[in-house]
């Protein structure tokens, strides 16, 4: 039954993505100009009877999944597990906000003192830190465009379509820039923050709970996807449902339905948010195989690997509208993640590994050792509780939390490793950004051990401070990082507000930053005028500006002695006489 009523749902949204668009819709797909390091457009190869079939096809399935959904909710059997389930929801999120206010005092403001300073840095990093490059041509290519775009039109940076729908809601109340990009983002994180803040206390222990959170909160790459990730901090909440259910699982042999349910959704939902939450099911999924496979639990083993299945399903129904208007081709071209010769792959592995576990480990350059030590100290807990005699030293809740919550996040931390060996891929760091999280769930374990090992007041004074050294670093690479950034984008905006005074005419703007704020710019600030934008020089057209960057060196800049008419550092333009000349070409770059 539950397999069925989340495929129901999911084949009921892709056939509503289909079925409110036209035709006309899929057709001016092929005239949005998106960028793949020159202006680009999508072929649309399907035809009206094509198109036409398929809203057909998608009603139908819809039709009979919800159709089988029902009949078997319907049912006394049916009734009963539906009344079972809703409970048992009731009950889990009663739970963790019981857990939340049974907390003493203390707690409690330490916890609320820490999320309003979470909340007032990401709110001033949110408004200070410019539009990068992938949010405005988010904006533009395929938010502004419609549902159909967001849904089925596949060029990087649209591999995050979850988010960009919740985006895409958002430009349908406001088409404000920072209500529709940053509002949602700032949302998801402040729930998810209190999500996950509210399982790590409710399987772990509370000082844990408040390190690992704070630490990974502050890590400068989360504050980053924190203010303009679009996607990675939805992942990382549905990542952090996902370990959450699987802890629950393994905690009541049972199996409650809330934790199966929660298991499939977040999945789903996982895979349709960025396709990197694979890895995520992977280590939920090999996980539970494990456990399941060595208790002899077959029962629970066929649950598993149903849900699983399920995941599969759900998202290949939700990615429907994209397979068929962009195909598999857009779908898995990234080069991003693009598979290596298996000896480049074993030769940029070690570089790969030290930089990206530096990274979310807070240092990228020797942030890998602190990795390295941490898992080193974790170890250490591990065969602490393993034994008789140092066992008794923890307390229950500790080894509890240990138990439950230490094994799996140490999974979660190791095997995407294996995954990157089987693919032959080295993705970039913020792909892997959900893992540091278990990474500091173990450091929070073992700090606590430590401290109530060491009863007294250095020991909670010398943590606290490191902690703040830590979000300190965090916060000055973090303005660091935005103080570079503005001055780069607000340069490449002043450019353009430079180019919006002068007589209309055509633009030669080959360097990938300013070619998609220019695009963005174009229709966001200047929506009346009609501009012409090339990436590329085109035979026999003669251009009015050309944009180039000082230090360009090739065939696009007008012959010496030209000089720019306009100069910032960033961006130079050469304004050719009325009605223009065609682009020279400077033999001194031959």
């Amino acid at each position: 039954m539950l397999l069925l009523g989340a495929l129901a749902l999911c084949a009921t949204y892709a056939a509503l993505v289909l079925n409110q668009a036209t035709y006309a819709d899929v057709r001016a797909l092929g005239r949005i100009t998106f960028h793949n390091g020159f202006y680009d457009y999508l072929p649309v190869r399907v035809t009206a009877a094509e198109f036409a079939l398929a809203q057909h096809v998608a009603l139908a399935g819809a039709g009979a999944l919800a159709l089988a959904a029902a009949v078997v909710g319907a049912g006394q059997a049916g009734r009963l597990q539906l009344g079972a389930l809703g409970t048992e929801t009731r009950a889990a999120l009663a739970g963790a906000w019981r857990v939340l206010t049974a907390l003493p005092p203390a707690q409690r403001w330490a916890a609320g003192l820490s999320l309003v300073l979470l909340l007032g840095a990401r709110i001033f990093f949110g408004i200070t830190k410019s539009y990068h490059s992938e949010e405005v041509a988010t904006y533009d290519f395929f938010i502004r465009p419609g549902l159909l775009a967001v849904s089925s039109y596949y060029p990087i940076p649209n591999n995050h379509v979850l988010p960009n729908t919740l985006s895409w809601l958002f430009y349908q109340v406001n088409p404000n820039v920072w209500f529709t990009l940053r509002l949602p983002v700032l949302l998801t994180t402040t729930v998810g923050t209190v999500a996950l803040f509210a399982g790590l206390v409710r399987f772990g222990t509370f000082r844990a709970a408040l390190m690992a959170l704070t630490l990974f909160a502050w890590l400068q790459l989360s504050m980053y996807n924190a203010v303009a990730g679009r996607g990675y901090w939805l992942l990382i909440t549905l990542a952090g449902v996902h370990f959450f259910a699987l802890v629950a699982l393994l905690a009541r042999p049972g199996g409650p339905r809330v934790a199966w349910a929660a298991l499939l959704i977040s999945g789903i939902l996982g895979c349709y948010t960025v396709p990197s939450f694979a890895y995520v099911v992977a280590s939920a999924s090999s996980y539970l195989g494990l456990v399941f496979l060595g208790r002899r639990d077959w029962v629970r083993l066929g649950h598993a690997v149903a849900v699983g299945a399920g995941i599969g399903a759900g998202a290949a129904l939700l990615y429907a509208p994209l397979l068929l208007l962009s195909g598999w081709r857009l779908l898995l071209a990234n080069g991003y993640v693009a598979t290596l010769p298996w000896a480049d792959f074993v030769r940029a592995f070690p570089a790969f590994a030290w930089f990206t576990e530096g990274t979310l480990a807070g240092q990228r350059t020797v942030g890998a050792l602190a990795f390295g030590a941490g898992l080193g100290a974790f170890g250490w807990l591990l065969r602490a509780g393993g034994r008789a005699q140092a066992g008794a030293a923890l307390a229950p809740d500790l080894r509890a939390a240990v138990r439950r919550l230490g094994l799996p996040a140490l999974w979660f931390v190791l095997l995407p490793y294996a995954l990157l060996a089987v693919q032959r891929v080295l993705p970039p760091e913020r792909v892997l950004l959900y893992k540091a999280l278990y990474f500091f769930v173990l450091v929070g374990l073992v700090v606590d051990a430590v401290l109530r090992a060491r009863p007294g007041p250095w020991g909670p004074r010398l943590a606290g401070l490191g902690m703040a050294l830590f979000v300190g670093y965090q916060a000055y690479t973090m303005q660091f990082l935005v103080n570079g950034n503005r001055q780069y984008i607000e340069a490449i905006w002043r450019a353009f507000d430079w180019l919006a005074t002068q007589p209309p005419g055509r633009v030669l703007v080959g360097v990938n930053e300013s070619s998609l704020h220019f695009l963005f710019l174009a229709h966001y600030r200047t929506p009346g005028r009609r501009w012409q934008f090339d990436t590329s020089a085109q035979p026999g057209v003669r251009y009015r500006y050309v944009v180039v960057p000082p230090d360009y060196q090739g065939p696009y800049r007008p012959p010496l002695p030209a000089r720019p008419a306009y100069h910032d550092g960033v961006d130079e333009i050469y304004a050719l006489p009325a009605p223009g000349q065609p682009i020279g070409h400077d033999p001194l770059f031959d």
